[in-house]
């Protein structure tokens, strides 16, 4: 038999949320979404740093988010709400999250869509963009679209086996219901092809996830960032000034919780 002696501690925390108030359809809302939270002081790396900086994972998001939201804030005001919320202790199993789609400020039935970053883009531009896992969902057909717009192609989660869909903040959306996606950009970099994106990527899993080394870094090329934030920001203007409502494909296991309230929405 094992047993262990736990320490429990509880602490208040908070989700961040700024909102943009829609001319037409203030009660629907596009939401996006990152985590601002880390894992803050830890075991030590070999060179004695405690401190885990979390700048990819997930600064770089939060960076993205406050982009976004200061472009909305500088364009013509949309039709629908755009909400931004930097959501906290995702690490912990993404309770920040959860306890916003649990207890909403607004009513979810009339959430467009949730549209959540976890880590941008550091390694220059990538030809394709992705998402984390696929769950089947009429968004990631609008997100290709505008992807293509923008003259990138679109590539699927590289690692399915990993679970990516269920491990960050936009499962607490899907599982009430809401379309929800997490984006990535691609691996296809600009500046070496596949090969060099696929190799930033294990090197960042191996020396830097979750680690004290995932700190601030002056030769990142955050061009790539800047490519991807103009798809976020097209795709949710587009979303915002539409009557459209992204849903679940059939077949998806999120699809009945959004079908029971279908009467809620409206298309005039």
């Amino acid at each position: 038999s094992t047993a262990f002696a736990v320490e429990a501690k509880h602490v208040i925390s908070h989700n961040v949320v700024g909102v943009l108030p829609g001319t037409k359809h203030p009660n629907e809302r596009i939401i996006y979404t990152a985590h601002w939270d880390h894992l803050g002081v830890g075991l030590p790396d070999a060179k004695g740093d405690r401190i885990y900086n979390g700048a990819v994972d997930n600064a770089s998001g939060v960076s993205s988010l406050i982009e976004l939201a200061r472009a909305f804030a500088h364009a013509p005001r949309t039709q629908r709400t755009v909400q931004f919320m930097a959501v906290t202790a995702e690490e912990k199993g993404l309770l920040g999250s959860e306890y916003y789609a649990t207890t909403p400020l607004y009513p979810l039935a009339t959430t467009v869509a949730n549209l959540n970053t976890d880590g941008a883009a550091v390694n220059g531009p990538a030809k394709d963009i992705s998402v984390s896992g696929d769950a089947g969902l009429t968004l990631q057909d609008d997100l290709i679209a505008v992807g293509k717009a923008h003259g990138r192609y679109f590539t699927p989660d590289a690692r399915p086996e990993a679970g990516s869909f269920f491990r960050s903040d936009h499962f607490s959306f899907a599982k009430q219901g809401v379309p929800a996606l997490s984006f990535h950009s691609g691996q296809d970099l600009v500046k070496g092809g596949v090969a060099a994106g696929k190799a930033a990527g294990e090197a960042y899993v191996r020396d830097k996830y979750h680690q004290p080394a995932d700190e601030w870094d002056p030769n990142w090329d955050l061009s790539g960032m800047s490519a991807d934030l103009s798809i976020l920001f097209d795709l949710g203007t587009q979303l915002a000034n539409s009557r459209e409502w992204p849903d679940w494909k059939p077949g998806s296991e999120f699809k009945a919780a959004r079908d029971k309230t279908a009467a809620l929405r409206k298309t005039e």
